[in-house]
């Protein structure tokens, strides 16, 4: 007899090239930093340390053509998310021929609060293009984890693998707090946080960024604690929950902080935890008393110190620029790559800063249109892992569990980004995009069992 369609589902793949260029990716956010030292102190290679994530993306694509031809056909697995991502692009690309064409304005606010003063801006072909890479370049790993993975146990070897990396990464932070570590004082706001010596960056180099890696796997770990049928997953789920918790606490970002506590609301919410929910209004009673530095830090956000900081070169000021900017260019943008973060300070555009705002940089730099484009194409795997997990008569199988960490760890990150342009670090969008590939294959493995 023939092998059943549930028995072709479990059936997993054979450990063979692809299983380990997987786990390469998976490790990504530990190995990342040391590749790039070691490759950097080799001559020679040191070019090869800023572009090793290409390489193995590359790989991974060899990888797929090779399992098409085999099976004769090349099935990209096309989502409504394929769609919005090439909605995304063709924006960008947009925004970048108006910018040509009707030669819009950026503003310049060196002189501080209130003193803009309107300047030219032209986009480069290398801006622009440097610029759509920023944006989405790493959604190519969506689309060919999306078409690559089938099964599964390899999807459970590259979380567990994701698990020990961030808890590696996270421990590395604990270390250098307890090393007595000082940070930068420009990494805090108020003389009221002169206590403050540490805000821990581990190997991913910036604490806002830090705690955004934490952000995206804490979640998956707490979720694989609650799901854990015997008690040594669940000590071991367990531990890495609270060394990355501890992590998180440690790196000062209130982002981060909102970005998590967001996550597991909605992580509350989909899975009708009630038992969670009030550990979690436990937690926020008990916050002053047993965090009062943490607590301190949210509502130093609210102090008119901080207002009148954030007014004058900082947040509120970046954001009220690219709004302005956005008003003079409502449709297409000022152009991609045009009006600030990365790479329009590495291009030298006018008036460049940092915007610390994800999506009022898009809406500035590609108008309407692509804002639209952009927020639909990050909320619709949030939207199809909901639908996913709430929809479940039960959630007791380890793909219901991950599906809901992984949309609770989603929805975390795009609330992050309100605050900083969190996405443009590499160790955080090359563990975004592939764990959306893994919720949409965990979404079609679980279709394809209740359909055998």
């Amino acid at each position: 007899m023939g092998a059943t369609p549930l028995a072709s589902i479990q059936q997993p793949r054979l450990r063979d090239f692809t299983y380990y260029l997987l786990l390469i990716l998976a490790l990504f956010g530990m190995t990342n930093s040391i590749v790039r030292d070691i490759l950097g102190a080799v001559p020679g290679l040191g070019m090869f340390g800023g572009i090793w994530n290409e390489g193995l993306m590359f790989l991974l694509y060899i990888a797929f053509f090779l399992k098409s031809r085999a099976e004769g056909r090349i099935d990209w697995k096309a989502t409504r998310l394929h769609w919005l991502i090439l909605a995304t692009f063709v924006t960008a690309v947009l925004s970048m021929f108006a910018n040509w064409i009707f030669n819009p304005q950026s503003l310049d606010i060196s002189k501080g609060y209130g003193n803009y003063f309107w300047v030219d801006v032209h986009a480069s072909l290398p801006a622009a293009i440097y610029g759509i890479r920023a944006l989405l370049e790493y959604t190519l790993y969506f689309f060919v984890l999306n078409a690559l993975l089938d099964d599964e146990v390899t999807i459970k070897d590259m979380i567990n693998v994701m698990i020990v990396a961030a808890t590696a990464v996270a421990l590395y932070g604990i270390y250098q707090k307890l090393s007595g570590m000082e940070t930068p004082k420009s990494w805090t706001y108020s003389e009221a946080e002169s206590g403050l010596t540490i805000r821990v960056f581990s190997t991913i180099g910036n604490p806002n960024s830090l705690g955004g890696y934490m952000v995206l796997v804490a979640p998956i770990a707490i979720a694989l604690t609650l799901w854990a049928k015997d008690w040594t997953r669940r000590l071991l789920y367990g531990s890495a929950s609270l060394l990355m918790l501890a992590c998180l606490l440690l790196t000062f970002s209130r982002g981060a902080w909102i970005g998590f506590i967001a996550g597991m609301a909605l992580y509350t919410l989909i899975t009708r935890n009630k038992w969670l929910a009030l550990i979690g209004i436990g937690g926020l009673v008990a916050a002053p008393f047993a965090a009062p530095d943490v607590v301190d830090r949210l509502l130093l956000a609210f102090t008119p110190e901080y207002l009148e900081k954030a007014s004058n070169k900082g947040r509120v000021e970046f954001w009220a620029r690219a709004f302005n900017i956005w008003k003079e260019s409502p449709v297409f943008g000022a152009g991609i790559g045009t009006v600030g973060d990365t790479v329009a300070l590495k291009f030298n555009m006018p008036g460049a800063t940092w915007i610390d705002n994800q999506y009022m940089r898009v809406l500035a730099e590609m108008g309407i249109l692509g804002f639209v484009a952009y927020v639909a194409m990050l909320l619709t795997p949030v939207f199809a892992g909901i639908k996913n997990v709430f929809a479940a008569k039960a959630n007791s199988s380890y793909l219901h569990a991950l599906n809901a960490g992984i949309t609770a760890a989603i929805f975390g990150m795009i609330v992050e980004n309100v605050t900083a342009g969190i996405f443009e670090n590499e160790v955080v969008i090359t563990t975004f995009w592939p764990l959306i590939a893994i919720l949409y294959v965990s979404i079609r493995l679980i279709n394809g069992k209740a359909n055998a």
